[in-house]
């Protein structure tokens, strides 16, 4: 019997064509496993990134502001101001602009100068105070040594911003003058996201060392820098 190449060929093609519906629902089903197991992994890393995206941003603005104070022979603070009505985005910078004749600079952290150096910190990431960070005791032997004398000073709080002597040291601004032979200071800055609340800082020792820390969470929670 002779075969119509025809049927030959839509037989073959009918073999070929498409999945079943039980493969289908198969496919289906591993694609829903595995997008159940990623997607909150990467919501995970998402968030941490910011948040290391923060405190990694401020630490190259201090040394920014560091560089700045040598070059000027002055000293200049570092502020991060919250998002408001006139400022949608939360912006840190350092605060250079303007400068007068008498040798006065800046706005004393109230208003950013286009000339300032600037980051833009995400909204997901606030800054805090010391006083609500965890394990502040832990990190503070991390970064001085045992029985030091200096406390790190509140680099949020209101008179302590994290300032740089013209020495390239970190000063604490009185009168109008920072003078890192007034004493050795120590600060550090506190970030929290606040979907993961998890933890941040940035540290500046009394030698000008910046460092980068992240607050691991959980029972056996440490600081670890990065």
């Amino acid at each position: 019997m002779k075969i119509n190449p025809r049927a030959k060929y839509s037989r073959q093609l009918s073999r070929m064509s498409g999945l079943t519906l039980l493969e289908l629902l198969v496919a289906l089903t591993v694609i829903l496993i595995i997008a159940s197991i990623a997607i909150p992994n990467l919501n995970t890393a998402m968030h941490s990134s910011r948040l290391k995206g923060a405190a990694s941003d401020l630490s190259s603005l201090i040394q920014v502001a560091r560089i700045r104070a040598v070059d000027d022979d002055h000293f200049y603070s570092v502020y991060v101001l919250p998002a408001n009505n006139n400022n949608n985005v939360q912006r840190g910078f350092v605060d250079i602009y303007p400068q007068a004749a008498t040798g006065a600079s800046g706005s004393n952290g109230t208003v950013i100068n286009q000339q300032d150096p600037i980051i833009q910190v995400s909204r997901e990431v606030t800054p805090q105070p010391q006083a609500a960070a965890p394990s502040t005791a832990a990190l503070q032997a991390l970064i001085l040594p045992a029985n030091s004398p200096v406390v790190p000073l509140d680099g949020n709080a209101a008179g302590t911003p994290i300032t740089f002597g013209p020495r390239g040291l970190p000063c604490l601004p009185v009168g109008g003058v920072c003078d890192s032979l007034g004493g050795p200071q120590a600060y550090w800055f506190f970030f929290q996201n606040q979907v993961s609340q998890n933890w941040s800082a940035v540290t500046v020792t009394p030698a000008g060392r910046i460092q980068r820390w992240l607050y691991s969470g959980g029972p056996n929670a440490v600081w670890v820098r990065y």
